[in-house]
């Protein structure tokens, strides 16, 4: 399997000969082992010419860009045709809203149900109350209740499922150095949500990568209005996965005591990963994600599969293949 190579060096990013080089501005080279890589991410300032696009174009190659705090900026995507059915059949999901429905239930009801199995598997643990479970089962169920018939409606399921999976957050946390209270973006205002901002960026921009690979255009989420950005459909996706890839990771590396204060900085009023944090992070996070787990058959995949099998199993539903179930984590 190819892999996801990280730069965190500024520089000029050019083609030498059959290869890939990064020319620092400190005269340093740094060679990529371009047969083995499938994805470039960057998080530093890189600049690149027609001839660069050439070699990754001929190999595949996608350059993810990330800021300096690690928030997913956008991509340059080797170039990969589209089929013109295909398309017509994701837009006629989008605009209709009974089909566009039946996969907005299925993306909430993943998310909610994995972030529920996140709280079992920590209540074995002693460390979840009974009743937020409880109360978790309850929203879920609401889902299917037949009065749920707009986005709008499934979304203030999700906010109200998703607050009880927050508010368990500081039980699960045993590292009393680190705290929760709550989720925040922009800024983050600590060092879990440093870590969930940045472990989710990364999230997106995987998925987004193969979206960009398959039959489906990522410009049609069923979720997430196109308000944010003109790209949407990661955000649906990543939703089924964020509890069980990256908050699991978090959670591992605190308890752990794999990361400390020091990986951190603020900023603004933020909190951030620097960049010694951030390479530990991503360390835990690939190999969680090329960690494998039992799908069923005594059949094993790694959480990397699992997220292109998903892209695939709602590519057939668009296509009328099969109908779109899920992922749903089971221990």
């Amino acid at each position: 399997m190819k892999i996801r190579y990280y730069l965190y060096k500024s520089g000029r990013l050019s083609r030498q000969d059959d290869s890939l080089v990064l020319l620092c501005s400190n005269k340093d080279k740094i060679y990529i082992p371009i047969k083995q890589v499938d994805i470039i991410n960057v998080f530093s300032q890189i600049d690149f010419n027609k001839n660069t696009i050439g070699i990754l174009n001929e190999y595949g190659i996608t350059v993810n860009f990330f800021s300096y705090y690690g928030n997913y900026i956008g991509s340059y995507n080797a170039y990969r045709p589209k089929q013109g059915d295909i398309l017509l059949k994701q837009v006629d999901h989008f605009q209709s809203m009974d089909k566009r429905l039946v996969i907005a239930k299925e993306i909430i009801y993943g998310s909610l149900t994995n972030s529920l199995s996140v709280l079992k598997y920590y209540h074995k643990k002693h460390q979840i109350n009974e009743m937020q479970i409880i109360e978790l089962k309850k929203i879920i169920e609401e889902i299917d209740n037949g009065k749920n018939d707009s986005i709008e409606a499934l979304l203030i399921i999700e906010a109200k499922g998703k607050q009880i999976y927050y508010d368990c957050f500081d039980n699960i946390i045993r590292n009393r150095k680190f705290n929760f209270t709550k989720r925040s973006k922009n800024p983050p205002e600590n060092e879990i949500n440093a870590m969930m901002s940045f472990g989710y960026s990364i999230l997106y921009s995987i998925i987004a990568n193969i979206i960009h690979r398959s039959s489906l255009n990522i410009s049609f989420p069923f979720i997430h209005s196109n308000a944010r950005r003109k790209e949407g459909l990661q955000y649906d996706i990543a939703d089924i996965f964020k509890p069980v890839i990256v908050d699991r990771t978090i959670f591992r590396m605190v308890n752990k005591m794999q990361i400390n204060e020091s990986c951190f900085s603020t900023f603004k009023k933020g909190t951030y990963l620097n960049k010694e944090g951030a390479k530990l992070f991503i360390e835990e996070l690939e190999f969680f994600l090329k960690s494998t787990i039992e799908v069923g058959d005594n059949r094993k995949m790694s959480y990397q599969q699992l997220l292109s099998k998903e892209i695939h199993k709602l590519s057939n539903h668009i296509k009328g293949k099969q109908k779109y179930k899920a992922f749903i984590m089971r221990w």
